[in-house]
């Protein structure tokens, strides 16, 4: 990223300040208090050590783009300022869990007393990011503009974003984490996933580049270009007339470049046009008019559900993962919105009442539901 030119094209974006500075200097770790010593050093997550090839795989591939630093493990004896986090490797999509995975520093651990709780998130620039409907109502509006067009949508997508953004230099202390097997410190430099701070960061990058994408203008939307952004993901519409729909995916990859870099788009997960597309993880049919889940999701949410509902408890981890999928549906179907309240916080293991087991069966219904994007 290039400040002058971030300035110059970007003049009018609303958090451009933030932008500007973070290009230059990094990500900025505003502190309500010091973060003192460690003592004791948390041992590593269990799925890295049970993953750990998969853990090294990753480090050794931010090592060599420059995002992390690896050095002797006993370094810290003179480094005793450096904060460690426990490492933890999380599933990467459908990709094969033994060879593949996302490595996560779990910054949000020990409860109160994390980097996290530390962490002055009132002084970081958050942007507002619009509701998902949006796309919809996107679809609808040039549908009823162009009425005997198709409409085509178009999914975005930028290479190692989260990696984009890199710590200021006076911060970055504050991020390591140890491979005791090879007797390493790491000290990650970018804005590391899980710190509180980082989804505000990445934002105001996906703002930047949505900012100069809807600065372009064709025949066919004379206004501005459809510009939705969900942190890294990009979400084009257009109406599949003349030469609209090149216009808009030349626009979306320019201010990608524009923004961060020449390798900045992802071309393994830039789509190409259709009438239906999966975007934030939901299938949007513009012919048909419908949004849906992924039938891959609703058969593994259906058999989680299923699991809950003969389970007499469930630990916390299988607990958040069926609160998850559940916000997940309650956010496709409205109806479902009220039932979630019902479902109560987790510290530990829950033993699963027979209230609870009564608002079970819902998910299991509302997961077979399609959503009509008209009418």
């Amino acid at each position: 990223m290039v400040p002058p030119v971030l300035q110059r094209v970007c003049t009018g974006y609303q958090h451009i300040d933030a932008l500007v500075d973070i290009a230059a200097s990094g990500a900025r770790v505003q502190l309500l208090r010091h973060v003192p010593r460690q003592r004791t050093y948390p041992a590593n997550h269990t799925s890295a050590v049970e993953r750990y090839p998969v853990l090294v795989k990753n480090i050794r591939k931010e090592q060599d783009l420059w995002r992390c630093i690896v050095v002797d493990l006993d370094i810290l004896e003179i480094w005793p300022e450096v904060n460690i986090s426990f490492f933890g490797v999380v599933d990467k999509g459908d990709a094969d869990p033994a060879t593949t995975g996302r490595a996560i520093h779990d910054l949000p651990f020990p409860a109160g007393h994390s980097l996290n709780d530390y962490t002055d998130t009132s002084r970081i620039c958050t942007p507002t990011f619009e509701r998902c409907d949006a796309i919809a109502a996107e679809v609808l509006r040039q549908r009823g503009v162009y009425p005997g067009a198709v409409v085509k949508l178009q999914a975005g997508d930028l290479a190692s974003a989260f990696r984009s953004v890199c710590t200021h230099r006076q911060r970055v202390f504050l991020f390591g984490g140890r491979l005791e097997l090879d007797n390493a410190l790491v000290i990650d430099m970018s804005a590391a996933f899980g710190w509180s701070g980082s989804p505000a960061s990445y934002g105001v990058l996906g703002g930047a580049i949505a900012f100069l994408h809807g600065a372009s203008v064709n025949r066919y939307q004379p206004d501005c270009m459809f510009n939705y952004y969900w942190v890294d993901d990009h979400i084009n519409v257009a109406a599949d007339l003349g030469t609209n729909c090149q216009d808009a995916e030349k626009s979306l990859r320019h201010a990608m470049t524009t923004i961060l870099g020449p390798d900045a788009v992802n071309e393994d997960k830039f789509s190409e046009w259709g009438t239906r597309q999966q975007a934030l993880g939901l299938i949007c049919d513009t012919v048909a008019g419908t949004i849906s889940m992924p039938p891959a999701k609703v058969i593994k949410a259906t058999a989680c559900v299923a699991a809950a509902y003969r389970s007499s408890d469930l630990s916390r981890t299988e607990y958040r993962s069926l609160l998850g999928r559940f916000r997940h549906v309650a956010t496709c179907i409205r109806p479902a919105r009220p039932f979630l309240p019902f479902f109560p916080p987790v510290y530990k293991v829950l033993v699963y009442s027979r209230s609870t087991h009564l608002y079970t069966p819902w998910a299991q219904l509302a997961l077979k539901i399609e959503l009509k994007l008209i009418s």
